[in-house]
């Protein structure tokens, strides 16, 4: 893919990327940001993690800035409405961002061993009716290039449809049975929380990794405590302020739908 304007129209999932996705629980797409994005958003976590003070209070955080540009990227939208939840209405998303991460790795740095989210319930992986349902999904946007061997993030493909616990031999990092990835600044990882993998050790002595790492539900299905100041959220559009409501359907007693955000509405 080559680089998305932020306001064109979001790119649909094909059926080929639905293919590869229900296969190995992951998907990649290479360079899809905008050159003058990505430096923002680099400049923007390196503020974060040296001169936050630098910040206004309400750009402090990994969702804020202009790295409230990616919530909704156009290379997303298409994508986390065909394995989350398509949208109950025009000014609503059916899906939510519940929790996000920023994270600069230096040479011999090393994330979390290998592991998975919950796979139970909502939050679980299926495919119900040729429509998948990917439950709690990660949103990973590289910063840098990532080179083969280098770093990344690891996935265990297919793990997320695995009938079995995974044994013990395979709950430590083993190259044969994580797959990497390589892919230029400005690339977006989406997986399945219910895959295994690993914040393998970062090995590029050149530049550090710096990634952030969102966090996706459906409207309807809820995990991290969300813990995002209603401040932040008001400097965004209203349809990404729908990415951050509460977790309901419907309202019987006023006969309403969740389909909008208020401070009221908010996720907790």
């Amino acid at each position: 893919m080559s680089a998305i304007s932020q306001n064109a129209d979001p790119v649909p999932m094909t059926e080929g990327q639905k293919f590869f996705f229900d296969l190995k629980g992951w998907l990649l797409l290479p360079g899809v940001l905008e050159p003058s994005l990505i430096e923002a958003c680099r400049e923007h976590l390196y503020k974060l993690k040296n001169e936050p003070e630098s910040l206004p209070v309400h750009e402090r955080y990994s969702l804020a800035g202009p790295t409230q540009e990616l919530i909704d990227h156009p290379s997303i939208v298409g994508v986390l409405r065909e394995i989350l939840a398509p949208d109950p209405s025009p000014d609503a998303y059916g899906f939510r961002c519940e929790s996000s991460f920023a994270m600069t790795r230096k040479k011999g740095q090393s994330g979390a061993p290998p592991h998975c989210g919950p796979i139970v319930g909502p939050l679980a992986y299926r495919v119900l009716n040729g429509r998948i349902w990917s439950g709690l999904t990660r949103v990973v946007w590289e910063l840098t290039e990532v080179k083969q061997g280098k770093g990344g993030t690891p996935i265990m493909s297919g793990s997320h449809k695995a009938n079995f616990p995974v044994p013990e031999v395979y709950r430590e990092f083993n190259p044969s049975m994580y797959e990497s990835y390589e892919c230029p600044p400005g690339s977006v990882l989406i997986f399945s929380e219910s895959c295994w993998h690993y914040g393998v050790e970062w090995k590029d002595s050149t530049q550090d990794r710096m990634a952030i790492f969102n966090c996706y539900n459906s409207y309807l299905a809820q995990w991290h405590k969300v813990n995002l100041p209603a401040e932040v959220i008001a400097q965004m559009p209203p349809k990404r302020q729908t990415a951050f409501r509460g977790v309901w359907g419907h309202n019987f007693h006023k006969g309403q739908h969740n389909n909008y955000y208020t401070t009221d509405n908010q996720a907790l």
